[in-house]
């Protein structure tokens, strides 16, 4: 997954063609390489139109969605989906499972109570928490492969595809250019990215983490052929009584998690990257180097410790470039 130490011959007359888009809740940039710029432009234009296509499928925030459909849907019956849906789905049940509940679909009402979905944030009391704990719980999502449907096994259970679907839509993206022949490509959606080949003349590309603390600290990482993404609580936060409430919620316990303050994962896949940093996320650096160590890479970065408000602690698996 990481780069090599040679660096390829350099490739003749490779133009350069980079467009972003506010897309999915952030911005998307396409960067591609080619020997014709025009064929190139039409890549990266027919790369945008699959962002658009999951988002057609997958939005929450959008009614028309196949995603809200099968929400509204599902408890009433067995609802035929699409494969790409399907896909997404099954992955997201495959890492459920191998992490007991840590990276969980059917989060949707937590998140919902939390304000976290369209940023009207509030605090839950404890009898909040009581009340849509029961709802978040990945066994109730049957799934028919042969039939390629859903059901949901009790009435309100509703799903959030946000730790996923954006790095499926990367490697849609990705997918797509190399169909139309390009080698060379950077397709980036907010924390998550994936990339294929290298820019003309350079043995990976670079990729920088952003610093949780936004004091400009930059760690760049090369990358080759692979995905990347980072979960972290320095984005979509709010603050309440001098604390902090991330929107990375474990659910298992309906709450906020505490003390990380980013986790990355380099993986063969976004899909795999995405779901995977949240997952991290929630099981907590030492479970999750443990169990996943051998996997993927993983870096951390721990909240500071209160007697050292200034130092930011970092976990990694050795691999990490």
């Amino acid at each position: 997954m990481l780069a090599g130490c040679q660096i390829p011959p350099k490739q003749p007359n490779l133009e350069r063609v980079r467009r972003s888009q506010p897309l999915l809740g952030t911005f998307v940039t396409i960067t591609a390489y080619g020997p014709d710029r025009e064929r190139a432009q039409q890549a990266v234009s027919a790369a945008f139109d699959e962002f658009h296509r999951i988002d057609a499928l997958m939005s929450l925030h959008r009614p028309d969605s196949e995603l809200s459909r099968l929400n509204r849907s599902a408890a009433r019956g067995p609802v035929e989906i699409s494969g790409d849906l399907f896909r997404v789905l099954a992955k997201a049940q495959e890492i459920a499972s191998e992490t007991d509940g840590a990276f969980d679909v059917t989060i949707r009402p937590l998140v919902d109570a939390w304000g976290f979905i369209w940023k009207e944030y509030r605090l839950l009391t404890e009898a909040e928490l009581r009340a849509v704990l029961p709802r978040v719980d990945f066994r109730q999502v049957e799934l028919s492969s042969g039939r390629r449907t859903v059901r949901f096994r009790k009435a309100n259970v509703s799903l959030d595809l946000g730790g996923i679907a954006k790095g499926y839509a990367v490697d849609c993206a990705i997918e797509r250019l190399r169909s139309l022949g390009v080698t060379n490509a950077m397709v980036k959606a907010g924390g998550d990215l994936r990339v294929i080949g290298a820019p003309p003349g350079k043995p990976a590309w670079e990729v920088q983490l952003e610093d949780p603390r936004k004091k400009g600290r930059r760690t760049r990482i090369p990358l080759r052929d692979a995905a990347l993404s980072t979960s972290g609580n320095y984005e979509n936060y709010f603050v309440a009584g001098g604390k902090r409430y991330s929107h990375i919620l474990n659910p298992r316990t309906g709450l906020p998690v505490e003390g990380i303050a980013a986790c990355t994962v380099i993986a063969p896949t976004c899909m795999e990257s995405d779901a995977w940093a949240t997952a991290c996320f929630v099981q907590g650096a030492a479970p999750s180097l443990n169990q996943l160590g051998r996997r993927f890479a993983i870096r951390f970065t721990l909240m500071p410790e209160a007697s050292q408000p200034e130092e930011w602690r970092v976990r990694q698996t050795p691999s990490f470039p």
